[in-house]
């Protein structure tokens, strides 16, 4: 190749030359740059998404201190006095203010999976059925048995009949004195003694599915403490319906309605 042709060609390519370097040089800087940006874009993800977990967890954090302080706040102002409301509490040193009280809302206990022992003559408050229906349900479902209720709804004269025939006063409350007056009270199957339930394979199995999941329903276990806490002697039978929220309160916490009177009692 002569001179002139050499330098012709030379001419010619390095323009190319300058131009493919340039390309190259803008390929590196736009791969540079679209690294930097996903980089960028990466921690700017993980960051906001570590912000939305924090701005979650700090709502759930207050929406849960909330929903404690309310359900404190709910705990705290029960109405344990008022003859009519659901957690009145009456023991064998706490009567009625009126000790001739009578519910105004008092049906039937029959229902599809309850019993009604007496046949038709057992009263209770309407709330305490419509929630024992649904336990009543669910016994059903895991016992194949009905609930059978022996007694409900009792009035002052009718527990003054009681009494009067002899029941001891660490079995039976005095007229005016008794839950069963709230039409809040039912007693289950065989009120007996706690010495038959523990004997009877039956009345056992009965009371171990009530007291995992009574509560649930609103019930609770009156008398589970002795004469020195609850005033009466064990009864398993006993139940009192004291709404959900409390009755699960009484069961997390392991304590009877009694405990809890005085407790608040001696706060006060």
């Amino acid at each position: 190749m002569n001179k002139q042709k050499k330098e012709d060609l030379e001419m010619y390519l390095k323009p190319v030359l300058y131009v493919v370097i340039i390309i190259l040089i803008l390929g590196l800087v736009w791969i540079i740059w679209k690294y930097l940006q996903n980089n960028f874009e990466i921690k700017q993800k993980i960051i906001l998404e570590k912000q939305e977990k924090q701005r979650i967890l700090k709502e759930k954090k207050q929406a849960e201190l909330k929903a404690k302080k309310e359900y404190e706040n709910y705990i705290k102002n029960l109405d344990l006095e008022s003859d009519d409301s659901i957690t009145k509490f009456v023991n064998n040193k706490v009567h009625f203010t009126n000790i001739w009280y009578i519910p105004k809302d008092l049906v039937s206990v029959w229902a599809k999976h309850i019993i009604d022992g007496k046949w038709w003559y057992i009263k209770v408050r309407k709330i305490l059925k419509e929630n024992l229906e649904k336990l009543s349900e669910q016994f059903y479902k895991d016992t194949k048995n009905n609930v059978i209720i022996v007694s409900g709804y009792r009035s002052y004269i009718y527990q003054k009949g009681i009494k009067d025939r002899g029941c001891p006063d660490n079995l039976c409350a005095k007229a005016g004195y008794s839950e069963h007056q709230s039409g809040l009270a039912i007693d289950l199957y065989s009120a007996s003694s706690e010495k038959n339930w523990s004997n009877n394979n039956n009345l056992k199995k009965y009371y171990s599915w009530l007291s995992k999941n009574a509560y649930k329903y609103g019930f609770t276990n009156t008398y589970q403490k002795w004469l020195k806490v609850d005033g009466y002697e064990i009864e398993p039978w006993h139940w009192r319906y004291v709404w959900e929220k409390f009755a699960k309160y009484l069961w997390k916490n392991k304590i009877t309605e009694a405990e809890f009177y005085n407790k608040r009692k001696t706060e006060k």
